[in-house]
């Protein structure tokens, strides 16, 4: 092992309060690279996981090791989209906050192979008004004003955002228009739990006004806002691998329960998880932390069939 000075992904101080701090890691090959320690208490997955060590959270010497890192993640996950045919068209916008310029945010330009894409293709917006402050390609206009005012309205720390998934999976677009939430069915669906927001369709989004009118209807503890007749925004208040689980997860959940609806006889009760059941399991598999490295396996695959392409 070595010794190293670093800054954890959940620091969330803003740019020139930057903290090191020392920390005792190594990375991990059984975890595509993921850091692990042998202070077992250190780690967010200490109950979770058992033998010598623990995954921890990436650690970065300076701030721009760190935008490099979340450019390149964001790259992945719209790989892992498309591997999980969540990509349609060209719809469908991803995005982390900057963390040298945090009023700033990366997202991909409209008509780029979710597929193909490399953290160089990514463009920068602000998040005061959705302006293009770095690139030249154009990104979708609902991407640049729903990110834009979700992230100002949001902030950052503990209740902010870094990060915001959107795409048009089929099970939760299908869902979308039932007008509800998740019932309680699975242990997936407890990470939910009270984190559903629903937002009434305003058609399609062109203007900074329905970003405004779909930040506001969000808040501050929401995970998931199902966007009636349209899909659904993963929030990641920790990175954009999060916001990503979120989506994925959330997907197969829709799925679940349609499965589950159809498959129901009119006579039969739905059997939901019990209100402690749904708290303990949340409180295991609803965190940001748990919401990071459950892409970590994905995050391993699409390193292997994009070759080292998505770092270009």
């Amino acid at each position: 092992m070595s010794t190293v000075t670093s800054r954890t992904l959940n620091e969330t101080q803003p740019h020139g309060t930057l903290k090191l701090r020392p920390s005792t890691v190594q990375p991990s090959p059984a975890t595509s690279g993921f850091p692990i320690t042998s202070d077992l208490t250190s780690s967010p997955f200490y109950d979770v996981q058992t033998g010598p060590t623990r995954v921890i959270l990436p650690t970065f010497t300076s701030l721009e090791e760190e935008r490099r890192y979340r450019k390149e993640h964001l790259a992945l996950v719209f790989r892992i989209l498309h591997r999980f045919k969540l990509a349609e068209g060209i719809a469908g916008h991803c995005s982390v906050r900057d963390p040298i310029e945090p009023d700033t945010f990366w997202v991909n330009p409209q008509g780029k192979s979710f597929a193909l894409m490399k953290q160089s293709d990514l463009v920068r917006c602000s998040a005061e008004d959705g302006r293009m402050v770095e690139g030249l390609a154009p990104t979708d206009a609902s991407a640049s004003s729903i990110h834009s005012q979700l992230y100002k309205s949001l902030g950052r720390g503990p209740e902010g955002i870094e990060s915001i998934v959107h795409v048009h999976g089929p099970h939760s677009k299908a869902f979308s228009s039932l007008g509800r939430t998740l019932d309680m069915i699975s242990q997936d669906a407890c990470a939910y739990h009270d984190e559903q927001v629903l937002v009434s369709f305003g058609g399609a989004v062109f203007d900074n006004k329905e970003g405004e009118r779909i930040a506001s209807a969000v808040g501050k503890d929401k995970k998931i806002a199902i966007l009636q007749n349209h899909g659904i925004i993963s929030l990641g208040r920790l990175s954009i691998d999060e916001a990503a689980w979120w989506q994925i997860n959330f997907e197969m959940c829709c799925q679940a329960q349609l499965l589950a609806d159809a498959a129901r006889r009119p006579s039969d009760p739905a059997v939901e998880a019990g209100p402690e059941e749904i708290a303990s399991t949340k409180r295991e598999m609803g965190t940001s932390e748990m919401g990071w490295f459950s892409l970590a396996a994905y995050v391993e695959e699409e390193e292997y069939h994009s070759g080292g392409r998505h770092k270009l």
